[in-house]
């Protein structure tokens, strides 16, 4: 649907999507009222003052309202299935739509796409900053930050851009249309389960990126991804291209392959090892060469692209004792990869809003390198009763008092690792505050 014109629409939630969405409506005639917990945030935004009244209002999310008025809601990827005004819409028959499924039928440009359950920000930029240093014209869109919807409309977007855009598995699940070129899975573990219920259901959502390719797309997935969710996969009748040990491109640790051909070697910090850093470099490598990267283009920007921050970020020694911060890991699986990237005995801060998986998953694949535990946030309880009695442990009702404990128990050589496993919406506002919270308490210290 790209046709707004005098549309009755519902934006359920008022957060960077949802304030896209809104003036991406109103800029193309829609009749728009804003549903949020703060019915008052887009108070003073000049470029919605000329509309209030007229063409927009804004509402509580809890307010009573008929749903039957309004053409389609659009949802922002945080409001959960189980909000009241969604129930209202499914039962209603009302469509549902995500912010970046609004922009599709406005989308001239290429369109590579990321999702997965760790790495995506990290792939994401990584692309754009390699078709940028190739001399593409990329920008990195989505999840990551800039909303869809806003880029088109910034005045500054020409047909030969590239979009590549971070997708989460809520964003998916309120996408429609085909408009991908292509895309990359790169890893499914459990997160995000408090709201799927299962591993199998996320992965389903993980699984609809295959629905959002174009005709002649393709889809890259992580080869355990293919051999894990086989039954998922194959329901698609896809063809699918792994980047792992086996299919397509894969490394053994020393260079990197396509079809069984070395294209380059891996960059020396990575030779040797069986790590996060390799996989996303290698599904990087799979979008960049499917637009024309040549090999030297990618090894070249490579040279020059630097991680974002709080994934497993050095932050300081102090004592001999070195601090890392990987706020940014925010799952099961995020906190086993930190721990297996760090070498010697690790003292781990963890803890925040729940997501459903069990921390016992830690027990065979980390707890020999975790010499304690300071748990925080919400979760703090069920990280004792999932780990207690089998690794040294004490509970904390703030950030500062974890890390000053850490600094306490630890000698040198030791690393103490922010790797919480957990949302950090308890006690932060996101996990880039939890980083920076961090990195200032420990450059106190």
């Amino acid at each position: 649907m790209s046709n707004y014109q005098s549309k009755r629409v519902l934006v359920l939630g008022l957060g960077i999507s949802g304030r896209s969405a809104v003036k991406f409506l109103l800029k193309r005639g829609s009749f728009v009222t804003g549903a949020d917990r703060n019915p008052d945030i887009l108070n003073g935004d000049e470029e919605l003052t000329p509309f209030i009244g007229k063409q927009f209002k804004t509402i509580a999310d809890s307010a009573a309202c008929n749903i039957k008025e309004f053409d389609f809601l659009v949802v922002s990827p945080g409001i959960p299935h189980t909000h009241p005004l969604y129930e209202k819409a499914m039962a209603a028959g009302i469509g549902i739509v995500g912010e970046i499924e609004l922009a599709c039928g406005f989308i001239p440009q290429k369109c590579l796409a990321v999702t997965g359950t760790n790495g995506k920000t990290t792939v994401t930029l990584m692309v754009a900053h390699i078709l940028n240093h190739a001399g593409m014209s990329a920008r990195a869109l989505g999840n990551v930050g800039t909303p869809l919807t806003s880029a088109i409309d910034s005045g500054s977007v020409n047909e030969n851009e590239i979009f590549v855009i971070e997708l989460s598995s809520f964003q998916l699940d309120t996408l429609h249309t085909r408009f991908i070129d292509a895309g990359v899975i790169l890893n499914i573990t459990p997160d995000h389960l408090d709201r799927y219920g299962s591993l199998e259901a996320y992965a389903e959502s993980k699984a609809h990126l295959y629905s959002c390719l174009k005709a002649q797309g393709k889809l890259f997935v992580e080869d355990r991804c293919l051999k894990e969710f086989s039954f998922i996969f194959s329901t698609f009748s896809m063809q699918s291209y792994g980047y792992s040990d086996r299919n397509f491109i894969h490394t053994d640790t020393k260079n990197v392959y396509v079809n069984k051909k070395k294209v380059f070697d891996l960059p020396e910090n990575l030779q040797g090892k069986r790590t996060h850093d390799a996989e996303n470099l290698m599904a990087a490598y799979a979008l960049c060469q499917y637009v024309g990267v040549t090999e030297d283009q990618f090894c070249a920007a490579l040279q020059t692209f630097k991680k974002p921050s709080h994934r497993i970020e050095f932050v300081r020694t102090v004592r001999g004792v070195h601090y890392y911060d990987d706020s940014k890991g925010t799952n099961i699986d995020a906190v086993i990869r930190a721990v297996e990237v760090i070498g010697g005995n690790i003292v781990l801060i963890a803890g925040g809003v729940d997501k459903g998986a069990s921390y016992a998953l830690w027990l065979d694949a980390i707890a020999h390198k975790l010499k304690f535990i300071c748990a925080i946030g919400n979760a703090k309880e069920k990280i004792k009763c999932d780990l207690g009695s089998h690794i040294p442990m004490a509970l904390f009702a703030t950030l500062d008092e974890a890390v000053i404990h850490a600094a306490s128990v630890s000698k040198e050589g030791d690393t103490v690792l922010l790797s919480p496993g957990c949302s950090s919406y308890d006690m932060f506002r996101d996990y880039e505050h939890r980083g920076r919270e961090f990195q200032r308490i420990v450059n106190e210290l």
